[in-house]
Formats: structure tokens, sequence, C-alpha cells
């Protein structure tokens, strides 16, 4: 009887510690699965080492974001501290700690290794390529201008422009811009400070005051952002057939609010032959560095030529005779500042065209000594009809 109460006694015991043998154990995973960074539309994925339990994360542009939510994944019996939907500072290290169900902590040090944003916001090249030409820009940094010489039109022009890594900029290169006027360029670094640059464009235009000509004209021009004093400038009149080298002379260098401009007087020579859509060019080394915007009329055919004047000097109310060929009903002369224009109410002509004859007593303002000024004066008169510039001789009015 006592033998069969310790065999029921001993397998209850068995029994109880069978049944706690079989019990379920709690985890002590604790831990940190994965770990990303994501702003600025990038994902940041770390590096974690759960032996040391460090966290690496390389990282771009960290320091513009000094508040981010990541994402972390853990064991599903785990959990962290702080909470991650907490926003952290990951420009300094972070500490998460992550406790297992067993109630195990592992403590994790997040370190991002960050390369911050370029600061670098430069123009490194500006140029225009303008019919496979190209007109290459002059940088000044510190000042932040570019300047940039052409003789070609520069109302529709797109530049080729090289940036700093990284940067971006407004307005963009593909842009077709009127650069008639200084044009602001803004250059965007990549940790998003700003640099404006002005770019003004200067056309070498040959400048004149008329379009139509005879040959054997004497006229004046001027150039702008251009001192053709300097170096081997030579000046032709072009178009696509024939190419004339002409003499220009009384060339005067001077500057204005630090713009250099060349003025000069040119002559078109007598083996022009007759044409409307010339160009006045000034090369060097057969490079064009400046060339009139609009086409030149040049009329070889009954051109006038003044041989002699009766005199070489003129008062008011002298008579002027010029004696030549083909001389034509009209005369220009500028003076004081004015171009006084005189038609067949003022001149007469003989009926072989040799003889020019105008009395001096229209005008007072083209004398000197009426104005109080330096006498004499020379005086430059062109033969001149229907708006074409003819041959030419320099007087002296008193």
């Amino acid at each position: 009887m006592k033998l069969k109460n310790l065999l029921f006694l001993f397998g209850i015991l068995l029994f109880i510690n069978c049944s706690s043998d079989d019990g379920p154990s709690l985890s002590s995973d604790n831990r940190i699965v994965s770990f990303t960074l994501d702003y600025n539309d990038l994902s940041y994925a770390g590096r974690i080492n759960n032996t040391t339990k460090f966290i690496s994360i390389e990282t771009v542009g960290l320091e513009q974001f000094n508040s981010i939510v990541p994402k972390i994944e853990i064991p599903d019996k785990a959990t962290i501290f702080p909470d991650p939907n907490t926003p952290q500072n990951f420009n300094e290290t972070v500490e998460y700690i992550v406790t297992a169900e067993n109630g195990e902590k592992a403590i994790y040090k997040v370190n991002a290794v960050n390369k911050p944003y370029s600061v670098e916001k430069d123009i490194l090249n500006f140029n225009f390529n303008i019919d496979g030409e190209v007109f290459q820009g002059k940088i000044d940094q510190d000042q932040q201008k570019i300047e940039v010489y052409t003789y070609k039109d520069i109302t529709n022009l797109s530049p080729e422009i090289t940036l700093s890594d990284f940067a971006t900029i407004s307005p963009s290169p593909n842009e077709k811009i009127d650069f008639s006027s200084p044009v602001k360029y803004t250059v965007t670094a990549q940790n998003g400070s700003t640099k404006v640059y002005t770019v003004t464009v200067y056309k070498q235009e040959i400048k004149i005051s008329a379009n139509n000509f005879f040959i054997r004209a004497t006229f004046y021009a001027q150039v702008p952002y251009l001192d053709i004093s300097k170096g081997d400038y030579e000046l032709f009149l072009e178009n696509d057939k024939n190419s004339y080298k002409l003499n220009y002379f009384d060339l005067e260098v001077w500057e204005n609010s630090g713009n250099v401009y060349s003025n000069f007087y040119f002559t078109f020579s007598e083996n022009i032959v007759t044409a409307n859509d010339y160009k006045l060019r000034f090369k060097i080394d057969g490079k064009v560095k400046a060339e009139t915007a609009d086409e030149i009329d040049v009329l070889a055919e009954n051109a006038p030529k003044i041989i002699s004047t009766d005199k070489t000097a003129y008062h008011y109310t002298d008579t002027l005779i010029l004696k030549g060929e083909n001389l034509v009903p009209g005369l220009i002369i500028p003076a004081n500042g004015y171009i006084y224009v005189y038609d067949k109410r003022y001149v007469i002509v003989n009926e072989d065209k040799t003889e020019i004859k105008m009395r001096l007593d229209v005008n007072r303002g083209m004398f000197p000594s009426w104005l109080g000024q330096p006498s004499p004066r020379p005086t430059r008169i062109y033969t001149y009809i229907n708006g074409r510039y003819g041959h030419s001789i320099v007087v002296d009015f008193k």
C-alpha cells in the first residue's frame, strides 16, 4: 500500500516537471534588421554590424536636414526606444535601444558619414557658337560679370555654358535670348546657395549713317568696342561675288565709360562694280572682327567726279563753283553738328554736267566766324542726289 502511494506521487511530480519544460520560451532577438534614411527624394541604407551594434550610413547633403524620421525594421516581438516615428538629427550620433521579448537589451549607435552638398556655383565657360564661329566670353569671377564681343546679330542667341559640378543655371542655356541689353544668369549650387552673373554682349558693328553711295564717295564711320589702331586691321567692301580692299584714314580712337570707339573716313574705290548687297568688314588675318548690319548699295554708272574748285576757302555769301564730270544738282555739307542738304533749288548744274554753282548765303551756321568759333574750319562738301552720296571735296569755311 505504501509502495503504491509513493509511485503515484512520483508520477505527479514527473508530470509537473514535464509540463513545465514544454512551455513557450521568450525571444531574445534584439537586432535592428534594417535602417534607412529617406530625404530629398533619395534613400540611404545603413550598414548594420549586429556584433558591435554599430550602424554606418553614407549620405550626401545630410547637413541640409536636421529632422528626419528613419525607417527601422526590428523583430516582431522586440521594442525600440526612442520611437522610430520621432524625427532625429542624424548629423550627430543617435542611439537606439532595442529590447527583446525576454527583456535583453541592445544599444545601437547610428553614425552618418556625410558628403556635404557642393557650394560651388561658378560659370566656368561662356561662349556663343554662331554660324560655326565661336565668340568666347571674358569672365570676371570677382565682379560676377561676363563680356562677349561679336560682330554677329545678338538678338536671338543661346549660349554654351560650363558650370561647376552639381550646379544649375537659370535661364536655361537652351533658351534663345535677346542680348541687346545685359542679361542676368542665376547659378544655384547643390546646397541651394546662388550667384548672379551679368552678361553683356558688345556688338562690334561698323556704323554709318547712310547706305547708298556712288563710287569715289568718301564717308565717315564708327566702330564701337574695337580699337582698330591696334593690330593689322584691313577694311573690305564685300558681297558673295566681290571683295574690295578700301582705304581708311583720319583714324581717331577714344574712350567713353570704359568702352573704346574707333572713328574713321573711308573711300569707295573706282573699281567697285554696281551692287546693292555689299557689307563693310574689318578683318585681321582674314577673320572678320566687325561689319555693317545693313547692306550697302554702291552705284558705279554715271558717278559724279569733282576735279577742282574755284577757291580753297569760302565766306558767307561767296559762290561755290565745282568743276568735274557727271555732276548732279545736289550737295550735302555737314557743318557745326548739322547736315545741310541742298537740291536744285540752290544748286545749278550746266547741261554737260561739268560745273556746279551754289551761292553760300542760305545758312550762316555753316561758317565758324558767324558762331564765334575758330576759323578757318575744314569742311567736306558732298555731291548728293536721290539719297545717294557721291564724290566729295574738302575746303575751308571761314
